[in-house]
């Protein structure tokens, strides 16, 4: 009960990638049985005890949506602060070049690729919101 009540407390890192396509990002739609189930996202999640954060990313991008990592650039980290779901973790933002044909996983409802515009009124996941406008930000 201890270790499981630690658990809860412990601060998560997790990885997402920004893929690029012209002017538009891929994101994901998360399968409606999990956490932030039917609201969009990066494509990304946690990465592993001893993991490299940059091979965390390829990881997780495969799993999701199938491309493979061809390059994965750091760029910033972001504090996900998220109370409502008692989650804190830091997220290390990648932009991701991919090659491969893409698929979802059982997290991944659909993919899509949206401009900024699009993106503004969708509903996101976690803090995807605030990573995006950081990125967006940064770009110009």
């Amino acid at each position: 009960m201890i270790k499981l009540f630690l658990r809860l407390l412990e601060v998560k890192c997790a990885v997402v990638g920004i893929i690029r396509k012209g002017d538009k990002i891929l994101l994901t739609r998360r399968f409606k049985g999990i956490i932030e189930g039917g609201k969009w996202c990066l494509p990304g999640g946690g990465i592993k005890k001893w993991e490299r954060g940059d091979d965390a990313v390829k990881r997780e991008i495969f799993e999701e949506t199938g491309f493979k990592v061809k390059k994965a650039k750091f760029l910033f980290y972001q504090d996900e602060l998220v109370r409502r779901l008692h989650f804190h973790g830091l997220v290390l933002v990648f932009l991701v070049d991919i090659f491969g044909k893409g698929r979802n996983n059982w997290e991944v409802s659909e993919a899509r690729w949206f401009d900024k515009k699009e993106i503004a009124g969708l509903d996101l996941a976690f803090s995807h919101k605030d990573i995006l406008r950081r990125f967006f930000e940064n770009e110009t």
